[in-house]
């Protein structure tokens, strides 16, 4: 006796492999904008370190408030009709965005920037009323 499978156990039995894979393999995150987040001595600051290669300044927005720092990319695209017949295509131009949260309030007004080698460096300080003082008893502050 030979087992011959039919068309509709074949579909089921595709349906449930495929319900199988969708419990056992969890669906990969979104692409985002990596980071090094770090406190430089002193702990007057936080800085991030985002790697943003071949983007311009301008195609990099950061938006700051007192607890939390936005960081999104919008690269312009390549022309279309450049001639290029890709063979394989890796970089994907896509808009980034990350929200980087600090738990203690920081300077908004303060924040400084730079892009040097495809890393975008934010320096954020920290607000003055959340830095930590010593004061001296008998010198002045």
């Amino acid at each position: 006796m030979h087992f011959v499978p039919t068309e509709a156990m074949s579909q089921k039995e595709d349906d449930m492999a495929q319900e199988l894979r969708a419990t056992v393999v969890p669906a990969l995150p979104p692409p985002r904008l990596t980071a090094e987040i770090y406190e430089p001595p002193g702990g007057e600051a936080f800085v991030i370190e985002i790697p943003v290669p071949g983007l311009k300044p301008e195609e990099i927005i950061i938006e700051a408030d007192p607890y939390s720092v936005t960081v999104s990319t919008e690269p312009q695209q390549a022309e279309p009709n450049s001639g290029r017949r890709y063979i394989q295509r890796e970089h994907l131009i896509r808009s980034l965005s990350r929200v980087f949260e600090f738990p203690v309030e920081i300077d908004t007004d303060n924040i400084r920037t730079t892009l040097e080698r495809g890393i975008l460096k934010i320096h954020i300080p920290k607000a003055a009323v959340g830095r930590r003082k010593v004061i001296r008893v008998g010198q002045p502050a």
